[in-house]
């Protein structure tokens, strides 16, 4: 099954770096109908990870401290998953109608067809994911 990853840098050019790997693997999967979708999840996602995923004051440990974007393709859909070095659980909440901020989960909940967050023991941090359902060949 195809697969592809890349690690971003937490900076302010994340998203930007997001939504370029995100065009450059959809659109070499020929999947073209879903290309905006994708990337606005990737993009959320990878904000998400940058602003809240930090990775606890004591682990120095650059691997395991890392954003990383993966994308991996199955049969009927397209699985995004974003793992960032924080402990936090992301939460959906509805924001203020005129707010900036506090909108990417919900972004990607309209988006995808079911997204949602899982941890590892022997892992450092978490990874949030969203699937999107191929279009009917």
């Amino acid at each position: 099954m195809p697969f592809a990853a890349r690690q971003i840098p937490a900076t302010g050019r994340s998203c930007y770096a997001a939504r370029q790997f995100t065009r450059q693997i959809v659109n070499r999967w020929n999947l073209d109908s879903i290309c905006d979708d994708a990337v606005q999840i990737a993009s959320e996602l990878v904000a998400n990870a940058v602003r809240h995923g930090r990775p606890e004051p004591w682990d120095s440990d650059r691997l395991h401290s890392a954003v990383w974007l993966a994308f991996a393709l199955r049969p009927r859909t397209l699985l995004c998953v974003v793992r960032d070095p924080g402990r936090r659980s992301p939460r959906i909440a509805q924001p203020p109608p005129m707010a900036e901020r506090h909108r990417g989960l919900p972004i990607v909940d309209a988006l995808s067809n079911t997204w949602g967050w899982t941890t590892d023991s022997r892992a450092h941090g978490k990874s949030v994911w969203a699937r999107m359902t191929l279009p009917a060949a």
